[in-house]
């Protein structure tokens, strides 16, 4: 993964309370360690968050499934492992619950694990092939915000010269914008990123 031109090695699951770090480059961060250690020793804190995360209008059912068996006055226990080391059939998970996958510092996704069986005589009888992809969404290219012929190769946020915000660039336009004629960048308030697909 990069992230403004800088590899961002690190990344986590948070499923069951539980921060699966992926630690595989030496370079990674436990993202998990600075959470784990501000609940440890601000327990006070945590806790009035908790009780505000606990009762934010949930329906109860939805509170159950968050909160588990644990009064809302009392923290669940949270802790870390190698995602590297675990195998999918060591999870413990529950179906249909939210659980979080977090990378680049910053960029959250929700996971949902929402059915699972039995495998059948008639099933891929390879355990390396699972878990199966069931859905893959489709992969969308923006055009050029300028030219809108060829697919959007940077993307710019606070740009003064562009059309909106963020906006997006094929290479072309992109330098013709921003770059004089001998090559040197015309201005530098705003922020730009190379943009691969949504």
């Amino acid at each position: 993964m990069q992230k403004a031109e800088q590899q961002v090695p690190s990344g986590y699951f948070m499923i069951e309370n539980v921060f699966y770090n992926d630690l595989r480059d030496r370079m990674a961060i436990d993202y998990s360690r600075p959470i784990i250690d501000w609940v440890n020793y601000n327990k006070d804190e945590a806790i009035e968050k908790w009780k505000v995360i606990v009762a934010a209008g949930f329906k109860k059912k939805q509170r159950a499934l968050l909160q588990g068996s644990l009064p809302s006055d009392q923290l669940p226990f949270f802790k870390a492992a190698n995602m590297a080391s675990t195998c999918f059939a060591d999870l413990r998970f529950r179906l249909g619950v939210r659980y979080l996958y977090c990378h680049q510092g910053d960029c959250k996704h929700s996971i949902v694990i929402r059915d699972m069986r039995l495998i059948h005589p008639e099933d891929n009888q390879n355990k390396a092939a699972y878990p199966l992809l069931t859905f893959q969404p489709r992969v969308r290219h923006r055009k050029c915000s300028i030219c809108d012929i060829y697919r959007a190769k940077k993307v710019t946020y606070d740009d003064k010269w562009a059309p909106t915000n963020p906006s997006f660039f094929c290479e072309n336009c992109y330098y013709l914008l921003h770059y004089s004629q001998s090559g040197t960048l015309m201005y530098d308030d705003f922020r730009v990123y190379d943009y691969y697909h949504e």
